[in-house]
C-alpha cells in the first residue's frame, strides 16, 4: 500500500511540474519568418538593421501559466532567421522571470545582502549549446527584468545585429 501511494505521490509531482511548463518556443531557430503559422497571425515589425521581431504576450503561449501574464515573448528575425528569443516582464514588482530562469536554465548567485527583487544588474550563462542573459534593471516608473535565449549559431549574427543598432544609436548624439 505504501508503495502504491509512494507512485501516486510521484506521479500527481511530476505531471503537476509538466503543466506549470511554459513551452514558449514556437519555431526551431534557425527557421525562416515565412514558416511561422499562427492564428491569428501576429505583425512582424521589420527595422532598418535587417531584423524583423514578432511579439507575442506569454498568455497567448502558456496560458496555464498565469503568474507570468504581463510578460512579452519576442521573436528576433536576423536575415530571416529566427535568432533570439527575448522574454520581458516591464514594470512588474516581482521576480518571475528570474525565479523562472533560474529554475529552467539553472541557478546563479546573486551579489551578498541583496535579496532578489533589489538586485540590478546582468548575468549571463551557456546551457545546452544556447547563451542564456538575464537582466534586470531600472526604467521609467519601475524596473523590468528580461530574458535573452540566443543558440551559439547565431551569437555572432547577434553581435552585429546589435552593433548596427549601436551605431545608429551613436549617430544620433
Amino acid at each position: 500500500m505504501k508503495k502504491i501511494f509512494s507512485y501516486l505521490i510521484f506521479f500527481i509531482f511530476s505531471f503537476s511540474s509538466l503543466a506549470m511548463a511554459c513551452n514558449f518556443k514556437i519555431k526551431n531557430y534557425g527557421s525562416r519568418l515565412e514558416d511561422l503559422k499562427l492564428e491569428p497571425a501576429p505583425l512582424p515589425f521589420p527595422d532598418p538593421f535587417g531584423g524583423t521581431k514578432i511579439l507575442i504576450p506569454i498568455e497567448d503561449l502558456c496560458k496555464e501559466r498565469e503568474d507570468l501574464f504581463g510578460t512579452l515573448v519576442i521573436y528576433l528575425y536576423v536575415e530571416n532567421q529566427l535568432s533570439q528569443v527575448r522574454i520581458e516582464r516591464p514594470n512588474m514588482n516581482d521576480t518571475k522571470l528570474l525565479d523562472y530562469s533560474m529554475k529552467t536554465y539553472g541557478e546563479f548567485s546573486l551579489p551578498a545582502n541583496v535579496n532578489k527583487i533589489q538586485f540590478r544588474g546582468e548575468y549571463q550563462w551557456e546551457k545546452n549549446d544556447q547563451i542564456i542573459t538575464y537582466i534586470q534593471t531600472n526604467i521609467h516608473q519601475g524596473k523590468t527584468e528580461i530574458i535573452e535565449i540566443t543558440p551559439n549559431q547565431f551569437k555572432d549574427r547577434i553581435i552585429q545585429y546589435n552593433e548596427k543598432i549601436g551605431e545608429w544609436l551613436d549617430s544620433r548624439k
